[in-house]
Protein backbone atom coordinates (compact mmCIF):
# COMPACT_ATOMS: atom_id res chain seq x y z
CA UNK A 1 0.00 0.00 0.00
CA UNK A 2 1.21 3.61 -0.96
CA UNK A 3 2.57 5.87 1.70
CA UNK A 4 0.56 8.58 0.75
CA UNK A 5 -3.28 8.87 -0.15
CA UNK A 6 -6.24 11.48 -1.17
CA UNK A 7 -7.92 13.72 1.14
CA UNK A 8 -10.13 17.08 1.59
CA UNK A 9 -8.24 19.24 3.84
CA UNK A 10 -8.86 22.67 5.31
CA UNK A 11 -5.33 24.11 4.89
CA UNK A 12 -5.05 27.55 5.91
CA UNK A 13 -6.81 30.04 8.16
CA UNK A 14 -9.14 31.53 5.14
CA UNK A 15 -12.20 30.00 3.17
CA UNK A 16 -12.11 27.23 0.82
CA UNK A 17 -11.51 23.62 1.20
CA UNK A 18 -9.04 21.72 -0.97
CA UNK A 19 -7.76 18.09 -2.13
CA UNK A 20 -4.73 17.09 -1.61
CA UNK A 21 -1.90 13.95 -1.33
CA UNK A 22 -1.30 13.34 2.33
CA UNK A 23 0.49 11.22 4.27
CA UNK A 24 -1.13 7.65 4.36
CA UNK A 25 -2.18 7.36 8.63
CA UNK A 26 -1.28 4.01 10.20
CA UNK A 27 -2.93 1.76 12.88
CA UNK A 28 -1.44 2.72 16.59
CA UNK A 29 -1.93 0.36 19.17
CA UNK A 30 -5.80 0.36 19.68
CA UNK A 31 -6.49 1.37 16.53
CA UNK A 32 -7.80 -0.03 13.47
CA UNK A 33 -7.19 1.97 10.03
CA UNK A 34 -9.84 1.71 7.72
CA UNK A 35 -10.58 2.55 4.07
CA UNK A 36 -13.43 4.76 3.55
CA UNK A 37 -15.84 3.74 1.01
CA UNK A 38 -18.55 6.62 1.85
CA UNK A 39 -18.51 9.28 3.53
CA UNK A 40 -21.38 12.41 5.10
CA UNK A 41 -20.87 15.74 4.10
CA UNK A 42 -23.17 18.44 6.45
CA UNK A 43 -23.60 21.77 7.95
CA UNK A 44 -20.46 21.39 10.57
CA UNK A 45 -17.83 21.02 6.89
CA UNK A 46 -20.06 23.94 5.21
CA UNK A 47 -18.92 25.77 8.49
CA UNK A 48 -15.06 24.61 8.07
CA UNK A 49 -15.57 25.45 4.29
CA UNK A 50 -16.72 29.25 4.88
CA UNK A 51 -14.05 30.11 7.95
CA UNK A 52 -16.80 31.25 9.66
CA UNK A 53 -16.75 32.59 13.24
CA UNK A 54 -17.03 29.17 14.89
CA UNK A 55 -14.81 27.59 12.68
CA UNK A 56 -12.16 30.44 13.27
CA UNK A 57 -12.46 29.69 17.35
CA UNK A 58 -12.44 25.74 16.90
CA UNK A 59 -10.11 24.75 14.06
CA UNK A 60 -6.63 24.85 13.64
CA UNK A 61 -5.23 24.31 10.16
CA UNK A 62 -3.88 22.13 8.24
CA UNK A 63 -6.33 19.14 8.97
CA UNK A 64 -8.56 16.86 7.00
CA UNK A 65 -11.97 17.52 7.64
CA UNK A 66 -15.20 15.03 7.63
CA UNK A 67 -17.04 13.42 10.41
CA UNK A 68 -19.29 10.63 9.05
CA UNK A 69 -18.12 7.86 7.44
CA UNK A 70 -18.55 3.88 6.98
CA UNK A 71 -15.75 1.71 5.10
CA UNK A 72 -13.70 -1.50 5.57
CA UNK A 73 -11.00 -2.04 8.19
CA UNK A 74 -7.41 -2.86 6.48
CA UNK A 75 -5.32 -3.27 9.61
CA UNK A 76 -5.22 -3.51 12.76
CA UNK A 77 -3.13 -2.07 15.92
CA UNK A 78 -1.32 -3.78 18.68
CA UNK A 79 -4.05 -5.12 21.27
CA UNK A 80 -6.81 -5.34 19.15
CA UNK A 81 -8.73 -8.36 19.12
CA UNK A 82 -12.30 -7.32 18.95
CA UNK A 83 -12.23 -6.07 15.43
CA UNK A 84 -10.97 -7.70 12.02
CA UNK A 85 -9.21 -7.34 8.70
CA UNK A 86 -12.08 -7.34 6.44
CA UNK A 87 -15.40 -6.08 8.54
CA UNK A 88 -17.34 -3.22 7.41
CA UNK A 89 -17.41 -0.68 9.78
CA UNK A 90 -18.42 2.97 10.79
CA UNK A 91 -17.85 5.09 14.04
CA UNK A 92 -18.51 7.21 16.60
CA UNK A 93 -16.75 10.59 15.77
CA UNK A 94 -16.43 11.77 18.70
CA UNK A 95 -13.30 10.22 20.81
CA UNK A 96 -14.18 11.16 24.54
CA UNK A 97 -11.18 10.78 27.35
CA UNK A 98 -12.96 8.20 29.74
CA UNK A 99 -11.89 9.95 32.73
CA UNK A 100 -14.47 12.49 33.51
CA UNK A 101 -17.62 12.63 35.76
CA UNK A 102 -19.53 12.55 32.95
CA UNK A 103 -17.84 9.79 31.07
CA UNK A 104 -18.03 7.67 34.34
CA UNK A 105 -21.38 8.29 34.91
CA UNK A 106 -22.71 7.09 31.62
CA UNK A 107 -22.81 10.67 30.14
CA UNK A 108 -19.68 10.10 27.35
CA UNK A 109 -21.60 12.22 24.82
CA UNK A 110 -21.02 15.23 27.04
CA UNK A 111 -17.81 14.39 27.80
CA UNK A 112 -15.87 17.42 28.81
CA UNK A 113 -13.10 16.61 26.89
CA UNK A 114 -14.47 15.50 23.40
CA UNK A 115 -12.31 15.29 20.36
CA UNK A 116 -14.21 15.19 16.97
CA UNK A 117 -12.77 13.44 14.09
CA UNK A 118 -12.62 16.12 10.77
CA UNK A 119 -12.76 18.96 14.05
CA UNK A 120 -10.01 18.81 16.12
CA UNK A 121 -7.92 15.90 14.68
CA UNK A 122 -7.84 14.61 10.89
CA UNK A 123 -11.08 13.16 9.45
CA UNK A 124 -12.89 10.99 7.10
CA UNK A 125 -12.81 13.01 4.05
CA UNK A 126 -10.35 10.30 2.90
CA UNK A 127 -9.12 7.03 1.49
CA UNK A 128 -7.88 5.46 5.17
CA UNK A 129 -8.54 7.20 8.39
CA UNK A 130 -7.39 5.52 11.95
CA UNK A 131 -9.88 5.36 14.60
CA UNK A 132 -9.69 4.27 18.35
CA UNK A 133 -11.25 1.00 18.47
CA UNK A 134 -13.42 1.60 20.69
CA UNK A 135 -15.38 3.86 18.83
CA UNK A 136 -16.08 1.60 15.98
CA UNK A 137 -18.67 -0.48 15.33
CA UNK A 138 -20.04 -3.24 12.73
CA UNK A 139 -21.98 -3.10 10.32
CA UNK A 140 -23.69 -6.40 10.62
CA UNK A 141 -24.77 -6.24 7.05
CA UNK A 142 -26.02 -2.59 6.72
CA UNK A 143 -24.48 -1.12 3.49
CA UNK A 144 -21.90 1.47 4.00
CA UNK A 145 -23.99 4.67 2.08
CA UNK A 146 -26.13 3.63 4.81
CA UNK A 147 -23.31 3.34 8.01
CA UNK A 148 -21.89 6.85 6.05
CA UNK A 149 -24.67 8.47 7.78
CA UNK A 150 -25.85 6.74 11.06
CA UNK A 151 -23.72 9.24 12.76
CA UNK A 152 -26.40 12.32 11.53
CA UNK A 153 -29.11 9.76 11.87
CA UNK A 154 -27.97 9.01 15.57
CA UNK A 155 -28.80 12.84 16.82
CA UNK A 156 -32.19 11.98 15.14
CA UNK A 157 -32.18 8.72 17.69
CA UNK A 158 -30.99 10.42 20.17
CA UNK A 159 -33.64 13.03 20.03
CA UNK A 160 -36.81 10.97 19.40
CA UNK A 161 -36.32 7.61 21.21
CA UNK A 162 -35.37 9.69 24.90
CA UNK A 163 -39.38 10.47 24.55
CA UNK A 164 -42.54 8.54 25.20
CA UNK A 165 -43.19 7.63 21.22
CA UNK A 166 -45.63 4.95 20.59
CA UNK A 167 -49.02 6.08 20.36
CA UNK A 168 -47.80 10.03 20.34
CA UNK A 169 -48.31 12.84 18.40
CA UNK A 170 -45.16 14.15 17.25
CA UNK A 171 -44.33 17.37 16.01
CA UNK A 172 -40.66 18.22 14.20
CA UNK A 173 -40.16 21.10 13.86
CA UNK A 174 -37.53 21.94 11.08
CA UNK A 175 -36.92 19.19 7.76
CA UNK A 176 -33.23 19.33 7.21
CA UNK A 177 -31.92 15.52 7.00
CA UNK A 178 -31.90 14.64 10.55
CA UNK A 179 -35.25 15.91 10.76
CA UNK A 180 -36.08 14.42 8.30
CA UNK A 181 -34.50 11.04 9.23
CA UNK A 182 -36.54 11.71 12.60
CA UNK A 183 -40.05 11.22 10.88
CA UNK A 184 -39.01 7.86 10.12
CA UNK A 185 -37.63 6.86 13.21
CA UNK A 186 -40.84 8.48 15.29
CA UNK A 187 -43.05 6.37 12.75
CA UNK A 188 -41.27 3.23 13.04
CA UNK A 189 -40.98 3.81 16.56
CA UNK A 190 -44.74 3.59 17.00
CA UNK A 191 -45.77 7.15 16.93
CA UNK A 192 -49.86 7.36 15.88
CA UNK A 193 -49.17 10.71 14.13
CA UNK A 194 -46.48 12.52 13.04
CA UNK A 195 -46.74 16.27 11.59
CA UNK A 196 -43.51 17.62 10.34
CA UNK A 197 -42.56 21.94 9.10
CA UNK A 198 -40.61 23.50 7.13
CA UNK A 199 -40.13 26.40 5.06
CA UNK A 200 -38.57 24.46 2.07
CA UNK A 201 -40.95 22.57 -0.15
CA UNK A 202 -38.17 20.37 -1.42
CA UNK A 203 -37.49 19.33 2.23
CA UNK A 204 -41.06 18.64 2.75
CA UNK A 205 -41.56 16.70 0.33
CA UNK A 206 -38.78 14.35 1.80
CA UNK A 207 -40.32 14.61 5.15
CA UNK A 208 -43.17 13.04 3.29
CA UNK A 209 -41.50 10.62 1.54
CA UNK A 210 -39.84 9.03 5.42
CA UNK A 211 -43.60 8.93 6.42
CA UNK A 212 -44.86 12.39 7.66
CA UNK A 213 -49.08 12.45 8.05
CA UNK A 214 -49.02 16.38 7.65
CA UNK A 215 -46.60 18.58 6.30
CA UNK A 216 -46.56 22.42 7.18
CA UNK A 217 -45.76 24.76 5.18
CA UNK A 218 -44.06 27.62 7.37
CA UNK A 219 -44.10 30.36 4.70
CA UNK A 220 -47.36 29.93 3.58
CA UNK A 221 -49.38 28.17 6.94
CA UNK A 222 -50.31 29.88 10.76
CA UNK A 223 -48.07 26.79 12.18
CA UNK A 224 -49.72 26.80 15.60
CA UNK A 225 -53.02 26.88 14.45
CA UNK A 226 -52.28 23.87 11.75
CA UNK A 227 -50.82 21.72 14.74
CA UNK A 228 -53.53 23.04 16.70
CA UNK A 229 -56.02 22.23 14.41
CA UNK A 230 -54.81 18.41 13.68
CA UNK A 231 -54.97 17.44 17.33
CA UNK A 232 -58.06 18.91 18.61
CA UNK A 233 -56.97 21.85 20.41
CA UNK A 234 -54.76 20.19 22.66
CA UNK A 235 -51.46 20.21 21.50
CA UNK A 236 -49.03 17.45 20.44
CA UNK A 237 -47.45 14.91 22.97
CA UNK A 238 -43.67 15.28 22.03
CA UNK A 239 -42.13 18.25 19.84
CA UNK A 240 -38.65 17.44 18.64
CA UNK A 241 -37.06 21.00 17.80
CA UNK A 242 -34.34 20.15 14.93
CA UNK A 243 -34.00 23.29 13.47
CA UNK A 244 -32.51 26.52 15.81
CA UNK A 245 -35.03 28.98 14.53
CA UNK A 246 -35.50 31.11 17.19
CA UNK A 247 -39.85 31.54 16.09
CA UNK A 248 -39.17 27.69 15.36
CA UNK A 249 -38.32 27.40 19.53
CA UNK A 250 -41.53 29.41 20.24
CA UNK A 251 -43.80 27.29 17.99
CA UNK A 252 -42.42 23.56 19.67
CA UNK A 253 -43.04 25.62 23.41
CA UNK A 254 -46.65 26.93 22.24
CA UNK A 255 -48.15 23.16 20.24
CA UNK A 256 -46.80 20.97 22.72
CA UNK A 257 -49.43 20.05 25.16
CA UNK A 258 -49.94 20.60 28.86
CA UNK A 259 -47.37 18.73 30.41
CA UNK A 260 -45.83 17.46 27.14
CA UNK A 261 -42.25 17.19 26.21
CA UNK A 262 -39.87 19.54 24.18
CA UNK A 263 -36.88 17.81 22.36
CA UNK A 264 -33.82 20.65 21.32
CA UNK A 265 -31.46 19.78 18.85
CA UNK A 266 -31.22 22.93 16.78
CA UNK A 267 -28.72 25.19 17.92
CA UNK A 268 -29.71 28.47 17.54
CA UNK A 269 -26.98 31.33 16.68
CA UNK A 270 -27.67 33.44 19.25
CA UNK A 271 -29.68 34.19 22.65
CA UNK A 272 -33.25 33.47 22.42
CA UNK A 273 -35.58 34.78 24.63
CA UNK A 274 -37.87 32.99 26.58
CA UNK A 275 -41.28 33.51 28.64
CA UNK A 276 -40.41 30.80 31.30
CA UNK A 277 -43.18 31.02 33.38
CA UNK A 278 -46.00 30.63 30.44
CA UNK A 279 -43.72 28.46 27.87
CA UNK A 280 -42.31 26.16 30.15
CA UNK A 281 -43.50 25.89 33.95
CA UNK A 282 -47.45 26.90 33.68
CA UNK A 283 -47.58 23.94 31.33
CA UNK A 284 -45.63 21.75 33.37
CA UNK A 285 -43.38 20.38 30.04
CA UNK A 286 -40.39 18.11 30.35
CA UNK A 287 -37.49 20.24 27.84
CA UNK A 288 -34.27 17.88 27.23
CA UNK A 289 -31.36 18.96 25.31
CA UNK A 290 -30.07 16.88 22.57
CA UNK A 291 -26.73 16.43 22.12
CA UNK A 292 -24.36 13.58 19.88
CA UNK A 293 -25.33 10.09 20.33
CA UNK A 294 -25.65 8.24 23.74
CA UNK A 295 -22.68 6.36 23.82
CA UNK A 296 -23.17 3.49 23.15
CA UNK A 297 -26.77 3.35 23.65
CA UNK A 298 -28.35 5.23 20.34
CA UNK A 299 -25.58 3.38 18.15
CA UNK A 300 -27.00 -0.33 19.54
CA UNK A 301 -30.96 1.19 18.96
CA UNK A 302 -29.92 2.62 15.57
CA UNK A 303 -28.48 -0.70 14.13
CA UNK A 304 -31.27 -2.58 15.44
CA UNK A 305 -34.03 -0.87 13.45
CA UNK A 306 -31.72 -0.60 10.56
CA UNK A 307 -30.95 -3.95 10.73
CA UNK A 308 -34.82 -5.22 11.16
CA UNK A 309 -35.83 -3.10 8.20
CA UNK A 310 -38.32 -0.75 10.26
CA UNK A 311 -36.17 2.10 8.74
CA UNK A 312 -35.20 3.08 5.61
CA UNK A 313 -33.08 6.20 5.14
CA UNK A 314 -32.15 6.17 1.96
CA UNK A 315 -34.95 8.66 0.44
CA UNK A 316 -33.22 11.63 2.42
CA UNK A 317 -29.53 11.07 0.50
CA UNK A 318 -30.58 12.95 -2.77
CA UNK A 319 -26.68 14.01 -3.75
CA UNK A 320 -23.91 11.84 -4.33
CA UNK A 321 -20.36 12.85 -5.21
CA UNK A 322 -16.93 11.45 -5.51
CA UNK A 323 -14.07 12.74 -3.56
CA UNK A 324 -12.81 15.65 -6.06
CA UNK A 325 -16.11 17.28 -6.62
CA UNK A 326 -16.17 18.35 -2.87
CA UNK A 327 -16.51 21.65 -3.31
CA UNK A 328 -19.77 20.81 -5.61
CA UNK A 329 -21.05 18.59 -2.46
CA UNK A 330 -20.64 22.02 -0.26
CA UNK A 331 -22.90 23.98 -2.91
CA UNK A 332 -25.29 21.34 -2.75
CA UNK A 333 -25.55 21.88 0.56
CA UNK A 334 -25.52 25.54 0.11
CA UNK A 335 -28.49 25.74 -1.86
CA UNK A 336 -30.91 24.54 0.33
CA UNK A 337 -32.00 22.17 -1.34
CA UNK A 338 -30.20 19.19 -0.84
CA UNK A 339 -31.38 16.46 1.43
CA UNK A 340 -28.30 14.33 2.48
CA UNK A 341 -25.08 14.50 0.50
CA UNK A 342 -22.84 11.77 0.32
CA UNK A 343 -19.28 11.17 -0.72
CA UNK A 344 -18.27 8.14 -2.38
CA UNK A 345 -14.57 7.30 -2.22
CA UNK A 346 -13.89 3.83 -2.67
Amino acid sequence: MPDTMQAVVKESRAPGLVVRTVPRPRAGPGEVLIAVHHAGVCGTDLHIADWDSWAQGRVRPPIVVGHEFAGQIVAVGEGVTELKVGQLVTAEGHIVCGHCLQCRTGNGHICRNTRIIGVDRDGAFAELISMPATNVLTLDGIPTEIGAIMDPMGNAFHTVLTADIPGSTVFIVGCGPIGCFAVGIARAAGAARVIASDVNPRRLDLARAMGAHVVINARETDVEAAVLGETNGEGVDVVCEMSGVPAALHQAFHTVRMGGRVQLLGIPKGDVPVNFADEIIFKGITVYGVIGRKMYETWHQMRRFLSAGLLDPRPVITHRFPLAHIDQAIAAIRSGDAGKVILEIA
